[in-house]
């Protein structure tokens, strides 16, 4: 998935009942900047998204992917990380991006690339919450890692 993409935004989501974001700007042969980090409830999960959105159209949208499995299925009913996903498609679309141009990367991904002490080695940390705007984050360094950045301090 490499790509050439020069100056660009990352806007990363971590779905569920505590949701985790993490707004990104990185520009080739850089470190990225987080520029943001939240972790939102439903009420607040839309103005932020609507913010990225329209203040930068060009971002590019990484989202935690959501399967149902049958030891999903077991679990109590808990929609909220596919709700969150549709929210996050409708206000794509309501700004001009199309229902498929998410991202979907694998919890599992973003936490072997990015588990606690690597996300502090490279610097990117959110204090606060439960976990869920660093699982926001590692979603967003590991689309740029696969878009082409190196994690140089990882490899000191």
């Amino acid at each position: 998935m490499k790509q050439n993409l020069g100056s660009i935004h990352v806007l990363a989501v971590d779905p569920g009942k505590a949701t985790g974001i993490s707004f990104w700007s990185w520009t080739a042969g850089e470190d990225p900047v987080l520029m943001h980090s939240w972790e939102v409830t439903l009420e607040t999960f839309a103005p932020i998204i609507r913010w990225a959105l329209s203040n930068y159209p060009e971002c590019k949208v990484v989202c935690e992917s959501f399967i149902i499995t049958v030891a999903t299925a077991k679990n109590s009913q808990a929609p909220y990380s596919l709700e969150h996903i549709g929210i996050l498609r409708q206000l794509m679309m309501d700004a001009g991006m199309g229902p498929d141009d998410i991202n979907f990367q694998t919890p599992a991904d973003a936490k072997k690339m990015f588990p606690n002490p690597a996300l502090q080695k490279v610097g990117y940390w959110h204090r606060g919450g439960a976990g869920h705007a660093l699982d926001a984050i590692r979603h967003g360094l590991l689309f740029m890692v696969k878009s082409g950045w190196p994690p140089a301090k990882l490899l000191q």
